[in-house]
């Protein structure tokens, strides 16, 4: 049987002129790889659009699991976020100029959901795979820990799961940047990664392959 994931990505935003998450989601959407199908949607950095767009996404695609992915720069691993707060805020404006300044997502539910994924033994497999991971307590106030709030109140409505999982920089745009500080991943590894986070959640295993 084959099973639908919906993977989010973001635009560019800021300063960060490219974003290695809108490459993994547009790479994987239409492509059927070990029994999974996937759906990539990339989704506007902006609070005023953010939640109709993926609930669109969600209703289009009708998935089984649904991965978010954000940019984290500065972060060297993959981060699998254990918990999304119900709070909206940045110092930042989002890509039209708006800043949340502390707004609740979603005014009906608690202070913070926890990820649907199993994101602790996701950091042990990626890890045993050598792919740099660990548990994050933190995806920000931003518009990653908005998708990520919505993806899992969603994920609750329809009995499926859902999580969301912070990328570094990948070298392209530590490149762009030209930070050689900044620390950075290759596009390659992190497709290989939400290969590997779907299997798991899809059938509780991973090829080594993926």
């Amino acid at each position: 049987m084959v099973v639908t994931v919906l993977v989010t990505g973001f635009e560019p935003y800021l300063e960060y002129t490219t974003n290695p998450t809108q490459e993994i989601a547009t790479l994987l959407d239409g492509k059927e790889i070990n029994g999974i199908s996937y759906s990539g949607a990339v989704l506007p950095v902006d609070y005023t659009r953010l939640e109709d767009e993926l609930l669109r996404h969600i209703n289009d695609a009708r998935p089984s699991l649904i991965i978010g992915t954000g940019l984290a720069p500065g972060r060297a691993k993959i981060s699998l976020e254990k918990i999304a707060i119900n709070y909206m805020f940045s110092k930042e404006p989002d890509n039209s100029g708006r800043k949340a300044s502390g707004e609740r997502i979603d005014r009906s539910l608690e202070d913070g959901i926890f990820s649907l994924l199993s994101v602790e033994k996701l950091s042990d497999l990626l890890n045993s795979l050598n792919i740099p991971a660990e548990v994050s307590l933190s995806a920000g106030a931003y518009l990653c820990n908005y998708a990520m709030f919505i993806i899992v109140r969603e994920a609750r409505k329809l009995g499926i799961k859902g999580g969301f999982v912070h990328f570094p920089a990948d070298t392209k745009l530590s490149s762009v940047l030209q930070d050689r500080s900044l620390p950075s991943m290759e596009l390659e590894t992190m497709l290989r990664a939400v290969k590997i986070i779907s299997e798991y959640e899809a059938s509780g295993r991973a090829s080594f392959n993926a």
